[in-house]
């Protein structure tokens, strides 16, 4: 009864919608070959809407974008305001470069209502190594290999290259355009809606880069007579002050028929076309709400296996007591959140205040993330990593309740996020602290717990600051144990930006290497107080690790220092900064075992604390 009831609907809206094409319209432009031209697209200076131009030549539409580059356009959809073009390949089979490198790649003028969707799965090929540094996936098992592989052209020019990447188009970076340079990649190839599990390379969709236009405007107008292709519209004066075609009382603008449609009729298929949205939204909810229910089911059931498998074990705390320590899961006692869900404030009935992790609902991979902290901090107990208190399983979704850090993360000191009357100005001791015990807390998962264990996702934002300043490692949710010595764990590479270490992101090892790589990104954000990641530097500049090793280059690398430690502070201080850049660096050597272990570097540390140390004691 429900399928027929939708497919009435379906037929009832389509054929309200095609009610009124009789209607005089706007001047649409003819037929390009066999190629169906729709408004408001305009191929000569008599028909469509000037600012939605493309180009008929011997029967075929083309795109024409900055720098002199044109693209055929493969297909068009006027419904959903979305066109296709052919990417413009490779310029030969030798040399890795698009044929549109000169021009820079596709690149499209935004005053214009053209921009490039989401839609999009891009592979770029002879790509650099600053792409690594990028939110680009460019790891060894990337679908960008398969498709060199098996594209005769790609494998001839591309395969000697190692690195190609894979990513999406859309968004404020690219929805103008895909840029090729030798500094990114110098070549590209598009997929429209490319599934990750398209299968082999014959199943792939035709290249193609898929574009939407902006919903037009009614046609301008300067006298009553410009309206008379219009029906049921005048020559008005619009609220932007721009004379218009405008609809009269009991129409409205149909952009997409070109047409003024009957206000009756439009909100009869509104109405219809909602009822039907409704029907497949609770069919949809239906489903969801099942897989969900088995999916908490199970995550529950795996908490307490692993509370039960490991050396010791969380507190169970009620599900009314956790909700009465955050006041109802408070707005007021958020304490954070993130891609798992939020952290709340609690107060246990004995005044205990505690942090509470709680995960999205339906975020399956945030209950992943919950049952891998309880694995993970099960088994460790160090003075510099937070410490699990207990779980909560009564509840619709798991919690984990640690303890209380009451002075934000080290992001928020650096980075002036942190509003608080209590905040102090890190001094150079203080900072040499901070890394030193977050060193030796790292130092304890790599050597000193069995099976070892990878944090994977060390970042400032996750090192938080107690009442003395004295820093806690916090968030196991991506962490992993190490199997057996002799082997590395091969998985998706999983962490931050800015903090990823390019040798796991490109093989997939996962060593305690890993770890010492965004160990050292952290170092210099407490030597120069700048953003792992910051698009308000230049472009060059944007990745932190970058800029400092070009100021190494350059042979101002103190300049990168914090200007707030250099003022006031003696030679020795300023030596002991270099040294500290220079352990930075070693931490972030591109080969990953040039690196020193966590060992080694809290050693280090607690030299370089020992040489200020001593010239503090000298000067008093």
């Amino acid at each position: 009864m429900e399928n027929r009831l939708v497919s009435l609907l379906i037929l009832t809206v389509s054929m309200l919608c095609c009610t009124g094409r009789n209607l005089a319209t706007v001047n649409r432009c003819q037929d390009c070959g066999h190629t169906p031209v729709p408004y408001p697209l305009s191929t000569s200076p008599d028909c469509g809407n000037q600012h939605y131009k493309v180009r008929c030549h011997a029967g075929s539409l083309w795109f024409d974008a900055l720098n002199s580059s044109s693209y055929l356009i493969t297909s068009i959809n006027p419904l959903t305001r979305r066109l296709i073009i052919r990417p413009p390949g490779l310029a030969n089979n030798v040399t890795c470069m698009s044929a549109d490198f000169k021009s820079q790649g596709l690149i499209l003028d935004d005053n214009l209502p053209f921009n490039i969707t989401s839609s999009n799965t891009v592979i770029g090929m002879n790509c650099s190594y600053e792409m690594l540094t990028l939110s680009k996936n460019c790891s060894s098992n990337s679908l960008c290999h398969d498709y060199i592989k098996h594209n005769a052209m790609a494998a001839s020019a591309c395969g000697c290259f190692q690195i190609c990447c894979l990513f999406k188009t859309g968004g404020s970076t690219n929805a103008y355009k895909i840029g090729v340079m030798k500094e990114r990649c110098s070549a590209y190839e598009s997929f429209v809606n490319l599934d990750s599990f398209s299968g082999p390379l014959n199943s792939w969709p035709e290249s193609g880069v898929e574009m939407m236009w902006e919903s037009p405007r009614e046609p301008e107008c300067k006298v009553s007579v410009d309206c008379r292709g219009l029906s049921n519209s005048e020559c008005l004066v619009d609220r932007s002050g721009q004379r218009r075609c405008l609809c009269k009382t009991g129409f409205q603008w149909d952009p997409i028929n070109a047409i003024c449609q009957s206000l009756i009729i439009a909100a009869v298929a509104m109405l219809l076309g909602a009822s039907l949205a409704f029907i497949v939204y609770k069919r949809r909810e239906k489903k969801i709400a099942r897989a969900a229910h088995f999916s908490l089911t199970k995550s529950r059931e795996d908490i307490l296996n692993a509370n039960n498998n490991t050396g010791k074990s969380a507190k169970l705390f009620t599900g009314k007591e956790i909700t009465r320590a955050t006041k109802n899961f408070s707005k007021d006692y958020v304490l954070g959140a993130g891609g798992f869900g939020e952290v709340f404030k609690g107060v246990l009935d004995d005044g205990t205040i505690t942090a509470v992790k709680r995960a999205q609902p339906g975020n399956t991979k945030g209950m992943d993330q919950i049952l891998n902290e309880v694995r993970i901090l099960c088994q460790v107990s160090h003075r510099s990593l937070v410490r699990l208190m207990g779980c909560c399983l009564e509840l619709e979704q798991p919690l984990l309740i640690y303890e209380y850090i009451p002075n934000g993360t080290l992001f928020e000191h650096l980075h002036g996020n942190y509003n608080t009357a209590n905040r102090v100005s890190l001094t150079w001791r203080m900072r040499l602290t901070i890394a030193h015990q977050t060193a030796e807390g790292l130092a304890y998962l790599h050597d000193s717990v069995t099976p070892r264990i990878y944090h994977r996702d060390i970042k400032s934002s996750n090192i938080l600051l107690d009442k003395m300043l004295n820093s806690k490692v916090a968030d196991f949710g991506l962490s992993r144990l190490a199997v057996a010595e002799s082997s590395h764990i091969t998985t998706c590479a999983q962490g931050s930006f800015g903090y990823l270490d390019p040798d796991y992101y490109l093989n997939f090892q996962l060593t305690d290497k890993s770890d010492v790589y965004s160990y050292g990104v952290v170092l210099l954000e407490l030597l120069t107080s700048k953003k792992a990641i910051d698009f308000n530097r230049e472009e060059e500049d944007v990745n932190l690790v970058v800029y400092v090793k070009n100021t190494l280059k350059e042979e101002r690398l103190m300049d990168a220092v914090d200007p707030r430690l250099k003022e006031g502070a003696g030679i020795v201080e300023l030596e002991t900064m270099k040294e500290f850049a220079s352990l930075a660096l070693a931490c972030l050597d591109e080969r990953r075992q040039n690196r020193p272990s966590m060992k080694e570097v809290a050693d280090e540390i607690q030299y370089i604390i020992g040489i200020v140390t001593n010239e503090d004691s000298a000067t008093y």
